[in-house]
């Protein structure tokens, strides 16, 4: 039985809540279409909750993120959950992985760019890449998600986020 996009959703942004809540547990974390660095701040919607977010240790962080995401928007809003934008929640974790402010941002290809942050704590590496015309999906699939949007074949999510995890292991 296939999972609603709801949980879907939800199993998305989870990995980034068990990175905020488990860092000794986990070599690195991949969210496809689903990073967050904490809950939206109470005060400020658009920027996240410093104190929802503090993990002991640095974690790796590659995320992959289309803008036309109608689920969880790349520039925030949606969903309680979802307030604030994409690069806000990368910014954040480099921050928690002592990164050095000011992100550096490339093409891939003609519809995908990968930003990343430099001089962050040794092996907390931490980068987004950002999919022009993606939707809700995970890039690379071979399969088109109904309802969610364009899926870029252009990049494999599968092959970059396996490089990731080999780099970061326990």
């Amino acid at each position: 039985m296939p999972m609603r996009t709801a949980s879907v959703t939800a199993a998305r942004r989870m990995a980034s809540a068990l990175a905020c809540a488990l860092p000794d547990r986990l070599a690195a974390v991949a969210p496809v279409a689903g990073l967050r660095a904490g809950r939206p701040d109470p005060a400020d919607e658009s920027l996240p909750d410093p104190a929802s977010c503090r993990p002991a240790k640095p974690v790796p962080v590659l995320a992959f993120h289309g803008q036309q995401d109608h689920t969880n928007p790349y520039d925030g809003g949606g969903s309680a959950a979802w307030r604030y934008p994409v690069p806000v929640a990368l910014s954040r974790w480099a921050e928690l992985n002592g990164c050095r402010p000011g992100a550096t941002t490339a093409p891939i290809t003609e519809n995908v760019t990968l930003t990343t942050y430099r001089g962050c704590h040794p092996g907390a590496e931490t980068a987004l890449y950002t999919v022009v015309d993606g939707g809700h999906t995970w890039p690379g699939s071979p399969y088109e998600s109904e309802g969610n949007g364009t899926t870029t074949r252009e990049i494999d999510a599968n092959t970059l986020i396996w490089r990731f995890f080999r780099r970061h292991h326990h």
